[in-house]
């Protein structure tokens, strides 16, 4: 049996049988009950009397995490971190992005490369783009720095290391489907979600240098309060599919009490009702205790960077 009208609008895969013997299968999305749209574009026709047999193609779950290759799927992560903190200035050398946004935040202040390995292609000779990146940042009066997501720029990262670049902090990029985001414990205390941060929440962190850039995109300003006091607070903001957090922070005095736990729960549930299905967050490699939170929150490492400092003496 054919494909009916049913099934107009659907991907379809369609076995026919040929006149000479055989088959030949096509793919699309049905516009009628005997023609299909191919992926190029092209309109293909078929006699409904010789479809052997068809089925809808189901497109696969996009997966925080899985789906594509290694290096496509840092570079989808990279950007939609870049995307939710942006640089108040950006220049593009080839597929490289110079950031400067002042002296407050590395990530804001650092080149991306976001190319084919083993560079990121700046589409010049790698040292001549290298010295370009030092004039930019002299150009601004901010130290010369590498955001490189590894293991894609592993060959970057060392032939800095060889110039004697300096590795500072090394994170890593930990994603987790959103799912069914649970509620957070209203036992607690009193949860305020938020889509500005007040200067209270600001407060928190002392994060009054870089309110600029996390106000220069829409995002979610979640806050726990406790006896009147803010005493936990973090950020969510979405780019495309992708829910990024960051500045997630608890006072000492409420760490392993449950706050932490219910301050993601909170974003995630927010990120859930603003469409996002992945979450990404970035986290200090030394930070043992923030990471066995997160991956008891079903978060998984799935790539780490580093940040190469240019050493002026």
């Amino acid at each position: 049996m054919a494909p009916g009208a049913n099934e107009i609008g659907h991907r379809l895969s369609i076995r026919l049988r040929v006149a000479e013997g055989g088959f030949r299968d096509i793919v699309g999305i049905l516009e009628s009950e005997t023609s299909l749209r191919k992926r190029d574009g092209s309109l293909a026709h078929f006699d409904p009397d010789d479809v052997a047999v068809w089925r809808k193609v189901v497109a696969p779950k996009d997966r925080a995490g899985h789906g594509a290759p290694l290096s496509l799927r840092i570079r989808d992560m990279e950007v939609a971190a870049n995307a939710t903190w942006p640089a108040k200035e950006n220049e593009r050398l080839g597929d490289w992005i110079l950031r400067a946004s002042g002296k407050f935040t590395m990530r804001a202040n650092s080149v991306l490369p976001l190319g084919d390995p083993p560079y990121g292609n700046p589409g010049i000779d790698i040292h001549e783009a290298i010295s370009r990146v030092i004039a930019f940042y002299a150009r601004h009066d901010l130290p010369a720095i590498f955001h490189i997501p590894l293991p894609t720029y592993f060959p970057l990262d060392e032939l800095l290391g060889e110039q004697g670049w300096l590795q500072k902090i090394t994170a890593l990029v930990m994603v987790r489907d959103i799912g069914e985001a649970a509620l957070p414990d209203e036992s607690l205390g009193t949860w305020e979600i938020n889509s500005a941060p007040t200067k209270e929440w600001l407060d928190v962190q002392g994060d009054h240098n870089v309110a600029e850039i996390m106000t220069s995109v829409p995002g979610t300003y979640a806050a726990l309060r406790v006896n009147g006091v803010l005493v936990a607070v973090g950020r969510g903001a979405r780019h495309e599919k992708w829910w990024v957090l960051s500045r997630l922070f608890v006072h000492e005095d409420f760490r392993r009490k449950g706050a932490a736990r219910n301050l993601l729960n909170a974003l995630l549930a927010a990120g859930q009702s603003e469409g996002a299905t992945k979450s990404l967050l970035q986290v200090d490699e030394q930070n043992e205790s923030a990471k066995n939170l997160y991956l008891a929150m079903g978060f998984v490492h799935h790539h780490s960077y580093t940040y190469r400092v240019r050493n002026s003496d």
